[in-house]
């Protein structure tokens, strides 16, 4: 499936690309960029994206002010970095109408009463830092919003959940002591169980949700997905590669069928601590495995510990934590049949080539007047 997705996606951006050059200039001047402003955690990201103008013949100047040069080596303070007072002036952060970076930044510069920014994208799927500053922020009435999201990042979670399934169901920890201790024995190895015979549940069947629901039902696994009540009654039921759909209403009956249980929910009111209490308890019937790969806030860090201990969940696979990084002395770190990632299940080394082409791609449809993708809807808070 690597090589059908890699082609799907660079045939999408090639067309968008052969598309641009050879649009009329009466139709790409619909709207007139002349400078976008880039202010960066991703290395690389500001040449990238030049490239894809030059390649599409589009004079506009990149203005970039990166993060990566600080002598604070610490992670924690490089996810949530921001410009200094210095820097605000030295870019002009007034003058910005168009932006990529990552949301401390954009709400930074929306929360100055004179920005003038018309259009900002997010370098990562999630938005909910905007949604805790939405008070402070000065949104022109016509303001966009857009995250980055599709199908390679879609592809990276789909890797990342199917590899943490075949890491559990080959017994590969039990492999790897083994080998430590030069022991040959297949014994603890015996009770395989072949993906076709797993079932797996998506909470949050969006762009990143759909992609692993293909790759697991690639993989002749049982899809299950849950979905909102409003969105099930609505009719909005048919979704590709999934067997089973749920209204959040009876997510008990899903948890119950599933041997894995995958979130990838933006952080809204209405998904913080949806998991919490006793909600997990029909786990137990298949001791499911939590992965969640989209917001901590799903579930309280007692309520995870507490299902984990009563036998609801077989374990938990977490990429993202309620307080990130994940404090050194939280019982998660040492909670068995837990793994623990530092939320890295959609970075890779071409990151910032994958962020690039999703703004270039909607860059291209601004200047033509099309509809933008992935755009934050703030009345649903992602």
């Amino acid at each position: 499936y690597n090589v059908y997705t890699s082609n799907r996606v660079n045939d999408f951006f090639h067309y968008h690309t052969k598309s641009a050059v050879n649009t009329s200039n009466e139709k790409m001047a619909t709207r007139n960029i002349s400078r976008i402003h880039v202010i960066n955690l991703t290395e690389g990201l500001g040449d990238e994206i030049r490239k894809l103008l030059t390649k599409l013949k589009l004079d506009i100047e990149v203005k970039e002010i990166s993060l990566l040069k600080s002598t604070d080596p610490t992670f924690d303070m490089v996810i949530l970095r921001k410009l200094t007072s210095a820097a605000l002036k030295e870019i002009n952060a007034e003058e910005i109408e168009f932006l990529i970076s990552h949301c401390p930044n954009i709400i930074e510069i929306l929360s100055m009463d004179n920005n003038e920014i018309k259009w900002a994208q997010c370098t990562s799927a999630g938005v909910d830092r905007m949604f805790n500053s939405l008070a402070s922020l000065k949104m022109k009435s016509d303001f966009i919003m857009t995250r980055t999201t599709g199908t390679e990042r879609g592809q990276m979670m789909a890797e990342y959940v199917i590899g943490h399934i075949l890491f559990r169901e080959r017994r590969l920890d039990i492999v790897l002591e083994q080998q430590k201790q030069a022991s040959y024995d297949r014994t603890s190895l015996a009770q395989y169980r072949m993906l076709s015979e797993l079932s797996v549940g998506i909470l949050g069947i969006g762009s990143l949700g759909l992609e692993v629901a293909r790759v697991c039902k690639a993989m002749n696994m049982t899809v299950w997905a849950g979905i909102r009540d409003e969105r099930f009654v609505s009719g909005e039921t048919l979704f590709s590669h999934v067997d089973h759909l749920r209204p959040m209403s009876k997510l008990n009956e899903m948890l119950q069928e599933c041997d894995y249980l995958v979130c990838i929910l933006p952080s809204t009111p209405e998904t913080t601590r949806l998991l919490s209490g006793d909600v997990l308890e029909p786990c137990k019937a298949k001791k499911t495995v939590l992965i969640n790969t989209g917001r901590g806030t799903l579930i309280d860090d007692d309520s995870l510990i507490n299902a984990v201990r009563q036998g609801w969940l077989g374990g938990a696979v977490l990429d993202v934590f309620n307080t990130e990084p994940l404090p050194k002395d939280s019982q998660l770190w040492t909670l068995p049949g837990v793994t623990i990632t530092p939320h890295v299940s959609c970075l890779s080394k071409n990151n910032a080539l994958m962020v690039a082409k999703s703004y270039v791609d909607n860059l291209v449809r601004y200047l033509k007047g099309d509809q933008l993708l992935n755009e934050v809807d703030f009345s649903k808070g992602y």
